[in-house]
């Protein structure tokens, strides 16, 4: 096939790509302080669609190995959030580990009651968007959902006397 630049500017790209940075990440039905849902659109800062993944299955017969089809599986899936001053977001997170296992009593919940699976587990939806043109013009363009989340890992803040004109961040994961 002969190198066309014009087939390749209409087949390859023809709505010019998709762009990473047109995203919003949101948990609808967020756990434990109601006004982080709202912020979360705007300080989620760095996400990812999440990778799809199916293990294989190795079967020996007479010394080789084939490979089979295994379970589909699903890694666990990281969000970078900007922090503010009133440390909503971090304090809703981390409310939401203490509900599903206290640090003191090293319970459920703080009073001990069992919670259920629906309680801890969320949605999380992430968007991708149209960055203009034909009838997507910021719209939607991609949707992801992933059922029961919920967050399995909240990254230190780090703090330094250099890290001026910054805004904090923290890394959470999510197992779904």
């Amino acid at each position: 096939m002969p190198f066309n630049i014009h087939d390749f500017k209409s087949q390859g790209l023809a709505l010019n790509g998709a762009r990473p940075s047109l995203f919003s990440v949101s948990i609808p039905q967020w756990p434990y302080m109601n006004g982080a849902y709202s912020q979360v659109p705007y300080t989620a800062k760095a996400s990812s669609l999440p990778q799809s993944n199916i293990n294989e299955v190795e079967v020996g017969y007479f010394g080789r190995k084939i490979k089979l089809m295994g379970d589909r599986v699903y890694p666990n899936w990281v969000i970078t959030v900007y922090n503010d001053e009133d440390f909503l977001i971090r304090n809703s997170l981390l409310n939401w580990h203490e509900q599903m296992n206290s640090t003191v009593e090293n319970l459920e919940t703080p009073a001990g009651t069992q919670i259920a699976p629906s309680d801890y587990k969320k949605e999380i939806i992430v968007t991708q968007y149209s960055k203009g043109g034909m009838e997507n013009q910021g719209m939607p363009i991609y949707k992801c959902k992933l059922f029961g989340a919920f967050p399995v890992n909240i990254s230190p803040i780090t703090l330094d006397y250099d890290a001026t004109n910054q805004i904090e961040m923290f890394d959470v994961e999510f197992a779904y």
